[in-house]
């Protein structure tokens, strides 16, 4: 079997997003055949690398597609193609290296989908799979459009960096144009926050789930969050989309301190089934009335309402990672019983632990964001 370099010419963004839409299908049915996806706007085309027979198998892959044909199929060796991924991975690494050397106080950007693991027990496979695999490529390759460079983590969630402020702003609003088209959108959540530390404290797995939990249970209708730790928004609110539309929120240091303090309480204690709003209170050094004020304003919730959904989603977690049955998993989160365990998950997500158990064994789909 061959490896095959197949090159569309794009003439616009929407000629891109066919491209990469019909990449992401082709993962469906190939697998491991496909090696690669990329979007060189320079020469505006994109790339797919592909392991293939002949020309003859490939085309055979475009006879039912009206929209998009190949604008070239060329056969690499396995040297070259070895050689073009080597290639983009020493650009990331350079870039990598580059940014962290260079720009100690560069923007930090992390993506990611809420509920996604329960929907996807409401699509079809392989519906579902085209839709994490659309929204995968379109994210790298805006990242990588606007000279980010995305970290590796072993968690949930897009991480990257970006050198300036405005590079990482114009990203998120392209991120939220882009897959904000599709009729099965998932909503993406982002927030941009300083980098004053190195990039292993930063990718660790404790910031990410805290940072992740910090979006969960913000109160917004908006999907771009700015930290209130970046300082100067005048350099480029003057973008005329981050402007008129509207399209972020700015926190204030009370709310972002307040509820990154509220979540690490309870990320000590969910796991205690005795533990409860006087205790929150007595570790939050306030009167259950100021608390509760405080929540409801940041959050929407009420206390007992963020304990119970912070319980919840460490149970999704646990669940399909496969890591103990759901008995064991509603013990685990701090649930007394598990038939209420099981209760509060269906009315939460609509579906029963048991039933999101069987779907992640049967569909096995990596979860990217």
């Amino acid at each position: 079997m061959s490896v095959y370099l197949i090159q569309h010419i794009t003439k616009n963004k929407t000629a891109v997003d066919l491209a990469i839409a019909f990449y992401s299908k082709l993962q469906l049915t190939l697998f491991k055949k496909c090696i690669n996806c990329w979007v060189d706007y320079k020469k505006n085309s994109v790339f797919f690398l592909i392991k293939a027979t002949d020309k003859k198998s490939i085309k055979s892959l475009y006879y039912k597609s009206i929209n998009i044909q190949p604008y070239k199929i060329t056969s690499v060796n396995r040297h070259l193609a070895y050689a073009l991924l080597k290639r983009e991975q020493q650009l990331k690494r350079i870039q990598s290296e580059t940014h962290y050397n260079s720009n100690k106080h560069s923007i930090l950007f992390l993506a990611k989908t809420f509920n996604k693991k329960t929907l996807i027990c409401k699509l079809q496979e392989s519906n579902a799979k085209n839709v994490l695999f659309y929204k995968k490529t379109i994210i790298e390759n805006l990242i990588n459009s606007y000279k980010g460079y995305q970290i590796k983590t072993k968690e949930e969630g897009f991480l990257a960096s970006f050198t300036s402020y405005k590079k990482a702003i114009d990203c998120s609003i392209a991120i939220q144009k882009k897959l904000y088209k599709r009729i099965d959108y998932f909503p993406v959540k982002i927030i941009l926050f300083p980098n004053k530390n190195n990039q292993e404290s930063i990718a660790s797995t404790a910031n990410i789930n805290r940072l992740i939990e910090f979006l969960y249970f913000l109160k917004t209708k908006k999907q771009l969050i700015i930290s209130s730790q970046i300082e100067d928004l005048n350099t480029y609110s003057e973008h005329i989309d981050f402007k008129q539309n509207n399209a972020y929120l700015k926190l204030n240091p009370e709310t972002e301190n307040f509820l990154h303090s509220l979540l690490d309480v309870i990320s000590k204690n969910y796991q205690n089934p005795h533990f409860n709003i006087p205790n929150i209170a007595l570790l939050m050094m306030m009167c259950k009335t100021k608390l509760y004020r405080n929540c409801k304003a940041i959050t929407g919730k009420s206390i007992n309402q963020i304990l119970k959904e912070f319980r919840l989603i460490k149970s999704v977690n646990s669940i399909t990672d496969g890591t103990s049955d759901i008995n064991q998993t509603s013990i685990d989160v701090g649930f007394s019983s598990s038939s209420y365990f099981s209760n509060c998950f269906k009315k939460e997500y609509g579906i029963s632990p048991t039933t999101l158990l069987k779907q992640q064994q049967e569909f096995s789909i990596p979860f990217y964001i």
